[in-house]
């Protein structure tokens, strides 16, 4: 250790005898398992250099045992125990902590290190146990041999700080308890529940065994604890003590005022005294005395049964708690004193229940209100109590400011009387005499208002009561039609009141004969009433009814008598004295009543069924004779619910549930049972009952039918089974799923059509039989079937079970919740009636090749002859007459062209040019043509509606079928007539669709042409659009105009309809669909010229396996100026644009072997996406399939062609694309 000898060397002038270097330096190492200090390790000497002229707390534990040593600021921290601790193991120097400090040797050895942040360990430091917080790090030092030899420790105590900060927060947790207990026994007025809930709140808080308070005898040695909370498992303290049986130290200290602070009573008390607290289960206490007037008056006390370091916040909270349970506990009893007084005052104001006595401050407000004001006024002493007097004062008074002067009179001459009208609290009014007088303090000094009030409402009111009470009974005497009488038995005079008199037709009032009244009694009814003989002997009958003829109109009336007699002290009558009424009107009505009765019942018992009724809570009470009759039993037997009892069993708990709801709901009842008959047979029976309303619409009773179905039952179980046999019987398939597709249902025959049995398709999906194909038309159907609409006609593919599919045609109908479906096998009637088809066809193929053989012959004559006079010509050297061969020529050609166009349109290959049409603005154009072409004799008008629709299709293909059917007009017309071109829209809905074949719903336009000519037969318009087909002489037609026309409209996705007569014209209409796309303007035609050559350089790929057809375009090309490229077929041409070559247009046929045009076009277009492309086409399928077959950069042209439009084609392609 010569670092630290050298360093206390060096400081010697400056180093204390007491600092840690030199305590150090002087202390026997040689004692430790450290050894002498020369010997030390040189990290051990160094890490000691370090720390020891370090400010902050630091001890160094070295070794296995924790050798301790440390500085200056660590000794003040250790306190008391710092002359123990230098060179001792650190488990032995912090013995009460050796475990804390076995885990930092463990880890620090271990190379861990270890952090505390306001870590809290109990030390001994100067003898007595201390609760100490601190910041505590703990590293590892490394010794020689490069592993951990001991453990550094930085320590900072934080207890002050952390007293601080829980003082602070105790202080706010101290007020928040103290505010919180003050609002749970604010308003109590019990003293012991004050103390119990005191108890309870601070032991909860404080979160001890016990909480007590306690009432000191007058020798201030007893005491009764009165007020006392234990925590579970701990026993209840309450009872009587001595305290002195309690310690001297008990005694001293409580009668010194001062609190009595145990932690732990077994070892800061004697063994008697801590037995006195260990009995009643204390440890640990707190006794806070409560001195006033200089004794000691009260106690209260925190307790737990386990030893308890107490802090000083517990201690602030029990003194706060005393004095407070102390204030509490006089404020009780104060107030208690208060009320005893205020009791005995109110029992005296409120013994004078006849009088409201009032008291109230200056300005008016009830202080006070006794018992009689609430019996006179209504309100209680609770609701008046701050409101103004004036409430009880009539509203003009309050208005006249009387209360205000009634009080200013008091104060002014020390008494104000009145008497006036007053308001209850139900705002019924009170006449009152009243006296007000000043309420005044010790001085003289007015304070408040006395009221003293007395109902006098009787008193003052007699009369006018008994006057309102006289006219309030007339009134109601004439609202109910009683008239009241009393007949004086001495003089016969009837003191009668108005309604009396008027229900007998009198003008009298007032006193009446008696004679006069018994002279309207109709003859035959004299005995009934009395007269004065049957009155003075009291014989009289007091309830009758008489008729009588009023005396003013003659009319005989109905009245009801009822009186009784007031008799004198012998019991002899003095006054007989009653009410009568008219009760004519309510016995018509009760006899038409019971005419009605009587005619239901007439009617129930002549009925052919059973009738009963019952009243509006279900009880069957009426039965006509059929019910008995039927049932064997006797009138009475099926009352009430005994009907039950010929039901059968099984139908009785529907029946009667049913019974129940109709009778809760109102709604009508209507059951099938069976019901039993006298002779033992059980018969079905409709049981239907509908509710009878009264006049105010509410249910007043029930009338009910059993009418026997049993005949009907019968019928249907045998349809039932006719229906099962069916069902099993059918040789079409028949099954039942709901609108999921899910199978619930198939007959057999679903195992013979398919060889599924009825276990394979129960619960399965009908989308597993159903060929894929097929699926999305069954999902459709099913979606159609779910809104009722039901399936007359529809085929779908079936999957057998040996891996085939069946083709079904189904018809299925929807009905609750699920779809009935029957399906014919249908598979060989359509492979027979496709053999049908293909024997037509071909049949049809070979007329048309006919019909096309000899119209080309004929074509090819023209062009054959013309061209072997033009080589004899040329061989003879002459050239005299060549252009007319060369027109011939031509002429066959451009008719051959247009013969096969027509082939083509009728067959919907011809390739088309569609485009938004604006049909009105075409027929015009057309105008002076067709005018040409129709000739003088024959008229023809234009009627085109304004309002036409676009449509889409090729402009020169309608205006070819527009010409033809122009031209058929005129030929059906030799004699002239008049031809009509109409348009219009049209909107053909579903219904109008399904009437004819291949029409589809939708909006269209439709061009009409009607002429007056010779008209069509039947057969004829069947034939019309047949290839060929024609009536017109031989060389005058070729029978393809209407084929045309037909294969035009249909590739258009429209239709054409004829309707015509013999003699009476034709009409053919037309229909192409609307287009609903933008407007385009009209194309105005390019004037025709020479035919526009190439630019410089520009080159051609032609792509045609006809040897001629293509020299001939690769002459035109040469011609014009183009760099003509050829190629044969669709491979070679593709290897050319695949090359570097410059190409500025493709021109190919489509139909070519090896890889067709549009192949070749879309494989060069990987590599020249701008690749310019002209289709030729004779034969154009392709084409024809969409207008979406041509692209951007793409065009065709139709064989054949001239070269001139040829040569603009390509211009316009490389100019314009």
């Amino acid at each position: 250790m010569q670092g630290v000898n050298a360093q206390q060397e060096n400081d010697a002038a400056i180093v204390d005898k007491d600092s840690l270097a030199a305590r150090i330096a002087a202390f026997d190492w040689a004692a430790t398992s450290l050894g002498p200090m020369e010997e030390w390790p040189q990290s051990l000497t160094t890490v000691v250099n370090l720390m020891l002229p370090s400010p902050v707390a630091m001890v160094l534990l070295w070794g296995e045992e924790g050798i301790m040593i440390y500085n200056d600021a660590y000794a003040i921290f250790a306190g008391g125990r710092d002359s123990r601790l230098l060179g001792s193991p650190v488990r032995e120097g912090w013995g009460e902590v050796a475990d804390f400090n076995d885990n930092v040797m463990k880890v620090g050895l271990a190379g861990g290190t270890l952090s505390y942040k306001d870590h809290q360990l109990t030390l001994y430091r100067d003898g007595s146990p201390e609760r100490v917080w601190m910041n505590l790090d703990y590293s590892p030092v490394i010794g020689e041999n490069g592993r951990p030899a001991g453990v550094i420790a930085i320590v900072t105590e934080t207890t002050d700080a952390h007293h601080a900060k829980t003082s602070l927060e105790q202080s706010e947790g101290k007020f928040r308890f103290l505010d919180d207990l003050a609002q749970a026994v604010a308003g109590i007025s019990d003293a012991d529940e004050i103390l119990a809930i005191t108890t309870r709140m601070t032991a909860d808080h404080l979160d001890i065994s016990n909480c007590a308070y306690a009432d000191m005898d007058a020798d201030e040695n007893g005491f009764t604890i009165r007020g006392d909370w234990a925590a579970p498992g701990s026993p209840s303290i309450v009872g009587r003590y001595v305290l002195s049986d309690f310690g001297t130290l008990a005694v001293q200290e409580l009668g010194a005022g001062r609190p009595l602070i145990v932690n732990n009573n077994l070892e800061e008390l004697l063994p008697e005294e801590a037995k006195t607290f260990r009995d009643i289960g204390i440890a640990a206490t707190i006794c806070m005395p409560l001195i006033k007037d200089g004794r000691l008056t009260a106690l209260m006390a925190i307790h737990d049964k386990a030893p308890r370091i107490w802090s000083r916040y517990e201690l602030g909270i029990i003194r706060d708690v005393t004095e407070r349970s102390w204030a509490h506990v006089q404020r009780v009893g104060a107030e208690q004193q208060l009320r005893d007084r205020e009791a005995h005052n109110r029992q005296i104001l409120d013994s004078a229940i006849d009088y409201a006595i009032i008291a109230t401050d200056l300005h008016g407000r009830v202080e006070r209100w006794n018992a009689g004001a609430t019996a006179i006024l209504g309100w209680t002493e609770q609701d008046m109590l701050g409101e103004q007097i004036d409430r009880f004062f009539t509203p003009e008074d309050r208005a006249g400011k009387l209360p205000q002067e009634e009080r200013d009179e008091a104060l002014a001459h020390g008494r104000s009387r009145s008497r006036r009208w007053h308001v209850r609290k139900s705002g019924e009014r009170f006449w009152a005499s009243g006296e007000k007088t000043p309420l005044l303090d010790s001085s003289g000094t007015p304070i408040g208002l006395v009221k003293v009030l007395r109902d006098q409402t009787e008193e003052h009111i007699a009369q006018e009561a008994l006057r309102t009470s006289e006219a309030q009974l007339t009134r109601a005497q004439a609202a109910g039609g009683v008239g009241l009488f009393s007949i004086d038995i001495v003089t016969g005079a009837v003191m009668a009141t108005p309604e009396f008199s008027r229900i007998f037709g009198l003008s009298e009032t007032g006193s009446i004969p008696a004679t006069l009244i018994e002279s309207l009694v109709i003859p035959g009814d004299e005995e009934i009433i009395s007269d004065d003989e049957s009155r003075r002997n009291g014989t009289a009958e007091l309830d009758v009814e008489y008729r009588i003829r009023r005396a003013d109109t003659g009319e005989e009336r109905i009245i009801a008598r009822k009186g009784e007699y007031e008799r004198d002290e012998a019991g002899a009558p003095v006054r007989l004295v009653g009410a009568v009424q008219d009760v004519t009107d309510k016995r018509l009505t009760q006899s038409a009543l019971q005419r009605s009765e009587a005619r239901f019942t007439a009617l129930a018992q002549s009925m052919p069924i059973q009738v009963w009724t019952a009243r509006v809570d279900g009880y069957l009470d009426w039965f006509n004779a059929r019910v008995y009759a039927y049932s064997g039993l006797n009138p009475g037997d099926l009352d009430g619910e005994r009907w039950t009892r010929i039901v059968h069993p099984e139908d009785l708990p529907f029946a009667f549930e049913q019974w129940l709801s109709a009778l809760a709901t109102g709604t009508t009842y209507e059951v099938e049972m069976r019901l039993l008959e006298a002779g033992g047979e059980y018969r079905w029976h409709l049981a239907r009952a509908l509710p009878l309303l009264n006049a105010d619409g509410e249910i007043a009773s029930w009338v009910g039918t059993n009418t026997d179905i049993h005949a009907q039952k019968l019928a249907e179980a045998a349809n039932a089974r006719d229906r099962d046999r069916l069902w099993t019987m059918s040789r079409d398939l028949m099954l039942v799923c709901d609108f999921k597709g899910v199978i619930t249902a198939v007959n057999p025959s679903a195992e013979r059509l398919l060889g599924w049995s009825e276990e394979d398709m129960i619960g399965v999906n009908l989308a597993d039989f159903t060929h894929p194909d097929d699926l999305a038309s069954v999902v459709g159907e099913v979606a159609k079937l779910r809104t009722s609409v039901p399936t007359l006609a529809f085929e779908s593919r079936y999957r057998e079970k040996v891996g085939g599919y069946r083709l079904m045609a189904w018809t299925a109908v929807p009905d609750a919740g699920r779809i009935h479906a029957v399906g014919r096998d249908i598979t060989e009637q359509r492979a027979v009636e496709e053999a049908l088809r293909q024997s037509q066809k071909m049949e049809a193929v070979g007329q048309l090749t006919g019909g096309i053989a000899h119209d080309f012959n004929n074509l090819l004559q023209g062009i054959t002859g013309s061209l072997d006079l033009l080589k004899i010509r040329i061989d003879q050297g002459r050239t005299d007459g060549m252009e007319r061969f060369l027109t011939g020529a031509m002429s066959s050609a451009n008719r051959a062209a247009a013969l096969t166009h027509r082939l083509l349109a009728f067959s919907r290959r011809q390739p088309l040019d569609p485009r938004p049409v604006r049909a009105n603005p075409l027929l015009s154009s057309m105008e002076d043509m067709l005018r040409r072409t129709l000739g003088e004799r024959i008229e023809m008008e234009f009627v085109l509606d304004s309002a036409l629709w676009l449509t889409r299709c090729d402009p020169n293909q309608l205006e070819s079928a527009i010409l033809n059917l122009a031209i058929n007009a005129r030929d059906a017309m030799p004699d002239g007539g008049k031809l009509v071109i109409e348009t219009c829209n049209a909107d053909l809905d579903s219904p109008q669709a399904s009437e004819q074949r291949e029409v589809e719903p939708g909006e269209y336009i439709c061009i009409c042409v009607t002429d007056t000519g010779t008209g069509m037969t039947k057969d004829t318009i069947a034939k019309a659009f047949e290839p060929f087909f024609t009536t017109k002489p031989i060389g005058q037609g070729t029978g393809l105009g209407l084929s045309m026309i037909y294969g035009f409209t249909r590739q258009s996705e429209g239709y054409v309809r004829i309707h015509s007569e013999m003699g009476e014209g034709s009409t053919i209409k037309l229909f192409l669909p609307r287009y609903r796309g933008e407007r385009v303007e009209e194309e105005t035609p390019a004037s025709s010229g020479s035919a526009p050559s190439s630019e410089v350089g520009e080159t051609v790929l032609v792509i045609e396996d006809e040897p001629v057809v293509r020299g001939l375009i690769v002459e035109v090309l040469g011609d014009l100026g183009y760099h003509a490229i050829e190629a044969t077929d669709g491979p070679s041409g593709l290897a050319v644009l695949q090359s570097k070559q410059r190409i500025d247009l493709l021109i190919t046929d489509i139909g070519l072997p090896g890889l067709n045009g549009r192949q070749v076009t879309d494989a060069a277009r990987l590599s020249r996406p701008d690749l310019k492309v002209l289709f030729m086409t004779g034969y154009a399928e392709n084409a024809s399939l969409a207008s979406g077959f041509l692209e951007e950069g793409m065009a065709m042209i139709t064989k054949p062609f001239a070269i001139d439009v040829l040569a603009t084609k390509i211009r316009e392609i490389i100019e314009d694309y």
